[in-house]
């Protein structure tokens, strides 16, 4: 391992030990709302900047710690332990139906991508009137990008954007790429299916691909396609944080450059050797490693840069 890596690193595993050191606390918080409940995390820093970053999670069942059932990088929990470091209060919740947000009524085929951008804004609507907070900035992190994207959009008492290596292009030809390594047949399979549910119908998907192409999630996925991310990044009117690793294997520089060069309004942070789950890494085995280990610190290039971001923007 490189010298300079390894010192960034230890730095960062230092700031870690850190944030457990200062014993913070989260307040939980609930929120009653059609269908069901919502339920989260509020982290109040002291002193504070008066900012509050909402972290908005990623895709499939992840939870409000950047985790899953079955382990994971505790990506947003450390974002908050780090944010609250230097000063910044941040909010982080289960999507509906995962962790304790629990919404009995609704099925996964009554999913569609707007509903989380709604339960977003159930969020935003009421940290609007906390008087501790002036300013509210939304953090989503891969699929949780588009989400903050547009709620960004939607609700007006958003003061800022921070995308947190979130894709450029349509859900369907970012998938697409990452199947690039597979054999042809899924590769074949999985662009008919796309085509087939973008055009409305009910695709039937053959058993090595149901786990993405069940009946119950096409609409959901359907819904999520259409949207364009550079085309909604782009009409976005506060000042944005556009975030991306060299080391990302799910989303990519070129992404981040779609992102960046659609707002008029964006500026791009490029860490070199970080990942998807926004950690520091050497190679591959270590890039694969990483998303399993909660006590791996996040790069220590992110924060410093996430915070200059933040004290430089003054929201009208």
């Amino acid at each position: 391992m490189h010298w300079r890596f390894y010192l960034r690193y230890q730095l960062s595993f230092l700031i870690f030990l850190l944030s457990l050191l200062l014993n913070a606390q989260d307040q939980s918080i609930r929120l009653s709302v059609p269908g069901g409940t919502l339920e989260g995390s509020l982290r109040v820093s002291h002193p504070s900047d008066s900012s509050l970053v909402i972290l908005v999670a990623g895709s499939g069942p992840t939870d409000r710690n950047g985790n899953q059932p079955q382990g994971g990088a505790a990506t947003l929990q450390m974002l908050a332990d780090s944010l609250e470091i230097h000063g910044v209060s941040t909010f982080r919740y289960d999507k509906r139906n995962i962790g304790q947000s629990t919404f009995d009524s609704i099925r996964e085929e009554d999913l569609r991508f707007d509903s989380l951008v709604i339960d977003l804004g159930q969020w935003i609507a009421h940290y609007s009137t906390d008087g501790r907070f002036s300013k509210i900035v939304l953090a989503g992190h891969s699929e949780g990008a588009l989400v903050a994207t547009l709620a960004a959009n939607r609700y007006s008492d958003v003061d800022g954007l921070i995308t947190l290596a979130g894709a450029g292009r349509t859900a369907d030809s970012l998938i697409m790429i990452q199947l690039e390594r597979q054999p042809e047949f899924v590769r074949v399979a999985a662009d008919s299916l796309f085509r087939q549910i973008r055009e409305g119908q009910e695709a039937q998907s053959p058993p090595f691909l149901m786990a993405l192409f069940r009946p119950s999630v096409q609409p959901y996925l359907r819904s999520w396609m259409m949207i364009h991310p550079a085309e909604e990044i782009a009409k976005v009117n506060v000042p944005v944080l556009v975030v991306q690793g060299g080391k990302d294997m799910q989303v990519f520089p070129e992404d981040a450059d779609r992102l960046s060069g659609s707002s008029r309004h964006a500026t791009l942070l490029s860490v070199e050797d970080m990942n998807h789950v926004l950690k520091a890494v050497s190679d591959q085995a270590d890039n694969i490693a990483s998303y399993s280990e909660s006590e791996r610190p996040l790069h220590p290039d992110l924060i410093p840069g996430v915070i200059h971001w933040l004290n430089q923007f003054n929201p009208e």
